[in-house]
């Protein structure tokens, strides 16, 4: 069976279960558009509002044209500009934001606004010195108290009550102590040794909690005051390579390379740069085609018309990955509480299944959760399960669920997501998989991402039911452990098992690179042999570029527009 005829044959099962039925048009090209199921008492499916209807390809008139512009289409905006509430801000932080630590090409930590990091001999206080040389985009200084003040929002006293990001509720627990030691240095002091908060602060984590915000703003504010963030996402002052100019919601950002950026190597070699947030695939491969965008995320399936118009496909690799999380696994009642259910559901995966979803060039069947061969820490013991039916039939039945009886519904919740293409059909995929192999009871939900990921996060009201979605991939994997293995206080956590809670916190307590690497090795292996999370492996995300561009060198682990400062035009 080849994609487009697995991808009808998912599409399918998708309007049979009422998931999808706008997709029928969408699919046979090899896309997917913006749909929900009808929303239930116990499964999140409503807007938060971050997301709305989806938006079709720019005006040409508003498009890329001349030298000095470059058009880039993204499948969704991601998180707000402050970190605080932020769940990601993917496709415009990382070129908007002023980071305090940036990666270089192989995403190693190189000074940002911070010009040095250290770290106290008990592991517990990092010290940061700031630059004298960097400035907001209008045109004041980037200063230790900017810094000072953007922790203290993020993660001092008051935090935990407002913040809507889970990193941020993460690192305010473990937060003891923020203050300015010097004109130029802050420093943060952890309950529990953090070795990856310099990551952290990195613009290579995907997240923006390593931006600084300027203090000034909110002058006259309480430094949580809630209208005060909502003038701030209406006019985001940063600190980064690119100046917002305007911004229309949910629809299009405007930017200008910012003159000022203290780094000249890394400045953007190109004058404008339009972000416009466009779901559809096929829209975007359109655009590209017609010559009204120069950069988007697409499929394979579109290859051919791209190169047609004289463009191509740039790969960014290691860009995402699969995260399949099991909610409240710790609790008796629920079927997936048992490790055998846990390790029966993954051998039931058939990867080359996946593989024919996706093509061998952009799925890769290696890595667990959030650990690909990048990442610190990675060994090929943590690739995904070998397909074993059998086994995994032997194991369900050892569970006390055999051929599935006894194990009831099982609701798998996911999303249309703006870095891994087709995610509700892979989910679909892994449904039928469970259907036909255990006997599960296996039904696909596609909603909103903001609305499954607070619930999923702040309550318990999908527990026991499955989340299949996208995630950066990461190179330093200590912050999202913390959250989902290291914090028994955290509704999203994946157990209760106090010595994975343990283990968790010496793991991640280790500093010296190799001794780090050595560490996280063992602990990933042992959580993945809990099956607590676990994950198909990673996606290259294939960028379409119109005949305009000349050259492009994406980072890896990004599935969000990265170093755009390597552009060329022809």
């Amino acid at each position: 069976m080849n994609r487009l005829q697995l991808k009808s044959h998912l599409l399918s099962r998708l309007v049979i279960l009422g998931i999808a039925s706008a997709l029928l048009m969408s699919i046979a090209c090899g896309t997917a558009t913006e749909t929900t199921k009808s929303s239930t008492s116990d499964t999140p499916s409503t807007s938060s509002g971050v997301t709305a209807k989806p938006t079709s390809a720019p005006d040409p008139k508003s498009a890329a044209s001349g030298g000095d512009k470059v058009t880039i289409l993204v499948g969704g905006w991601g998180g707000r500009f402050a970190p605080l509430y932020n769940s990601g801000c993917h496709a415009f932080g990382i070129n908007h934001g002023g980071f305090l630590v940036r990666s270089d090409e192989n995403r190693q930590a190189i000074p940002g606004i911070a010009t040095d990091w250290q770290v106290s001999d008990d592991g517990l206080t990092w010290t940061f010195t700031i630059r004298d040389n960097a400035v907001f985009h209008d045109g004041t200084p980037v200063t230790a108290d900017d810094v000072e003040f953007t922790w203290l929002q993020t993660w001092g006293p008051g935090a935990l009550e407002v913040a809507t990001s889970s990193t941020a509720i993460n690192n305010a627990k473990n937060t003891a102590k923020i203050e300015k030691t010097g004109r130029n240095q802050v420093s943060v002091t952890h309950n529990d040794v953090a070795s990856g908060f310099p990551s952290l602060m990195s613009d290579f984590t995907g997240s923006c909690h390593g931006l600084v915000l300027p203090k000034k703003f909110w002058d006259g504010a309480d430094i949580h005051d809630q209208d005060r963030a909502v003038e701030y996402d209406q006019n985001p002052i940063a600190a980064g390579p690119l100046k917002m100019l305007d911004l229309i919601p949910d629809e299009k950002m405007a930017f200008e390379s910012f003159e000022d950026y203290y780094d000249k190597d890394r400045q953007i070699p190109i004058k404008y740069v339009d972000l416009f947030k466009v779901p559809d695939l096929a829209t975007r491969a359109a655009a590209l085609e017609a010559g009204d965008a120069d950069i988007a995320p697409v499929s394979l399936d579109e290859q051919s018309r791209i190169e047609k118009s004289g463009g191509k496909l740039i790969w960014g690799p290691e860009a995402s990955y699969f995260r399949i999380q099991l909610l409240g696994a710790w609790m008796p009642d629920i079927p997936f509480s048992k490790k055998e259910v846990r390790q029966a559901m993954q051998y039931a995966l058939d990867m080359d299944q996946f593989i024919a979803l996706y093509g061998e060039e952009v799925f890769v069947p290696k890595g667990w959760a959030y650990v690909t061969p990048a990442s610190i820490g990675y060994s090929k013991e943590l690739d995904a399960y070998e397909y074993n039916p059998e086994k995994a039939k032997e194991l369900l039945a050892q569970a006390g669920f055999p051929n599935g009886e006894g194990f009831g519904p099982l609701i798998i919740n996911t999303w249309h997501s703006q870095g891994v293409p087709f995610l509700p059909e892979s989910a679909e995929l892994a449904a039928n998989m469970w259907r036909e192999v255990l006997g599960i009871q296996a039904e696909v939900r596609v909603g909103d991402e903001v609305a499954i990921k607070k619930a999923a996060n702040s309550s318990d009201t999908i527990y026991g039911q499955l989340i299949w979605r996208d995630n950066e991939a990461r190179v330093d994997g200590v912050s999202i452990t913390r959250s989902g293995f290291g914090d028994p206080s955290n509704k999203g956590r994946a157990h209760e098992d106090q010595a994975i809670f343990d283990a968790t916190v010496k793991a991640l307590s280790v500093i010296p690179p190799v001794e780090k690497d050595q560490a996280l090795r063992e602990l990933y292996q042992t959580i993945r042999e809990e099956g607590y999370r676990f994950s198909i492996g990673y996606v290259n995300i294939p960028w379409g570029a119109s005949s305009r561009i000349a050259d492009w060198k994406p980072q890896p682990m990004a599935f969000y527009p990265s170093a755009l400062h390597t552009i060329r035009l022809k």
